[in-house]
């Protein structure tokens, strides 16, 4: 249950972002003619941490119903929230 505070699950987001991050890393910085891995690192949040964030927040989270802090990433709608278990 998330608290007035933030995110009770903040610590699983993290890994799942940072594991999203180490697996395309290099590929991103080739593709965007970045050297350096922390431009990288920098470079792919700021294009990508919302995705992955709402993917994990409004789909993964097992508190997203609960979190207000994932409102608006849940879907609307019980068919799409569905989807996802299909898989």
């Amino acid at each position: 249950m998330t608290t007035n505070d933030g995110c009770s699950k903040l610590e699983d987001l993290l890994k799942a972002e940072t594991n999203v991050i180490k697996k395309h890393i290099d590929k991103h910085k080739y593709f965007q003619h970045i050297p350096n891995y922390d431009d990288g690192v920098i470079d792919f949040i700021s294009k990508y941490g919302f995705i992955m964030k709402e993917l994990y927040c409004g789909y993964a989270c097992i508190n997203r119903s609960n979190c207000n802090l994932a409102k608006e990433y849940v879907p609307k709608d019980k068919e799409s929230d569905k989807q996802l278990y299909l898989l």
